[in-house]
């Protein structure tokens, strides 16, 4: 079995990190808020910039393969300090049933810092897989939106989900 390690991106990781979120976009639509066509057309400046001000994770086999990526946002503003969100996570095919997503997601969770009170994400209503993980980390679901995306002519629900951190 191939080693997977854990690392924090940075703006040298634009090209590879773009190369594996237009993967996750076309093979899975309906599982992310951002659509294939916009995050195509996005220069490498603006995704660098996004990994530099943002907190993105990544898993990378030995061969320097990235095979996975998670995202934590910290809300700004002042009456919300208190969440984070969890956003575009995604395993490769290859990697899928090896760990990696608690793994990703337990880094995630990590990086809350000790003013995050909840953590919040959304998850496709249909994906099983993502809400067993998401269910077994502890989150809770506290929604669900109806409809809230549409791909083609295709509506998607999804589940608003929360870890309440003590």
């Amino acid at each position: 079995m191939e080693q997977i390690v854990l690392c924090r991106l940075n703006a040298n990781d634009a090209a590879v990190f773009k190369k594996i979120r237009l993967q996750a976009l076309l093979e899975h639509a309906e599982a992310f808020g951002a659509s294939w066509e916009d995050e195509n057309g996005q220069p490498e400046s603006v995704v660098a910039e996004r990994l530099e001000s943002g907190h993105v994770i990544a898993g990378i086999c030995e061969d320097g393969t990235m095979v996975g990526t998670i995202g934590i946002r910290h809300s700004k503003g002042q009456k919300t300090l208190h969440i984070a969100s969890i956003w575009g996570m995604y395993v490769s095919p290859f990697a899928r049933g090896m760990g990696l997503g608690r793994r990703l997601l337990d880094a995630a969770l990590a990086e809350a810092g000790p003013l995050v009170k909840s953590v919040r994400l959304c998850v496709e209503a249909n994906n099983t897989a993502a809400i067993k993980l998401y269910e077994a980390a502890g989150f809770k679901r506290w929604a669900l939106e109806v409809e809230a995306l549409k791909v083609g002519d295709v509506f998607y629900d999804e589940i608003l989900m929360r870890l309440d951190i003590k």
